[in-house]
């Protein structure tokens, strides 16, 4: 091959690097995420761990990726603080990938719908580690410990959570209001009131896990399933594994253990 040739092969090859890249949303073309309080209203890529005395991160537009890139936020703990705080009513937003300690809720989304949450662990929150008020909220691969409050609550229809952990949280592990709720393939154990409940019609609850919940303080009242779903004229559907909870009954409606 001449040089000419092989000039016009590289720039050949160029072009359609560029174009890859330019289709493929790669992190290049997000906004660097350097401060605690930081607005952000493209995607987004947190850069570095941060220690926050306000709020971590605000989602200041719809349609966003905010992208922890396997970070950590910690906050103080301070009243109406959140790690990432989405409570602007933004739509189709994603939060994934990191850590969120020590805020007053690790993320709070409100009015917002199809918000998608994946690879968070949250933990040490005064109130709720993940709280998304909005229509069809997904969560995947996400832990929440040791919260004060619910370890996930989520509050709409056909609200979603796969694979994820609740575990030491004060209130309910999982906490979901609305129809179609699909909740599989998750645990809850060791949550002071119930591991999973549901409040809504046609709930589906399959392959989940919930033990040794309902002992808030230690303590035994006899109240606190491992799986629960009531307010609903069509029946949940499912079977999961509910043990050693402080309701014996353990699931309510009981086919679903």
């Amino acid at each position: 091959m001449n040089t000419r040739m092989r000039a016009t092969a590289a720039l050949a090859t160029a072009a359609v690097i560029a174009l890859l890249g330019a289709g493929s949303g790669s992190s290049s073309s997000s906004t660097p995420i350097t401060t605690c309080g930081q607005t952000v209203t493209t995607n987004a890529v947190l850069t570095q761990n941060l220690f926050c005395t306000g709020s971590g991160v605000i989602v200041g537009a719809a349609g966003i990726t905010v992208d922890l890139h396997g970070f950590r936020i910690r906050g103080d703990r301070s009243a109406g603080h959140y790690g990432v705080d989405a409570t602007f009513g933004y739509d189709d937003v994603t939060i994934k990938n990191g850590t969120l300690i020590n805020f007053n809720y690790g993320v709070f989304a409100f009015n917002a719908d199809h918000v998608s949450i994946s690879g968070l662990v949250v933990s040490g929150s005064t109130g709720y580690g993940i709280d998304v008020t909005g229509d069809e909220a997904s969560i995947k691969s996400s832990t929440s410990s040791g919260n004060a409050g619910f370890g996930f609550f989520l509050d709409g229809a056909k609200p979603s959570v796969t694979s994820a952990v609740a575990s030491g949280n004060g209130y309910a592990g999982i906490q979901a209001y609305g129809e179609s709720a699909s909740i599989k393939s998750s645990t809850a154990s060791g949550n002071g009131g119930d591991g999973i409940a549901v409040v809504g019609n046609a709930a589906r609850l399959r392959a989940n896990s919930a033990n040794a919940n309902g002992f808030a303080g230690n303590a035994s009242d006899g109240f606190g399933l491992g799986v629960v779903v009531s307010g609903y004229t069509t029946a949940p559907l499912g079977t999961n594994v509910a043990r050693g909870n402080d309701d014996p009954g353990d699931c309510s409606p009981a086919p679903l253990c």
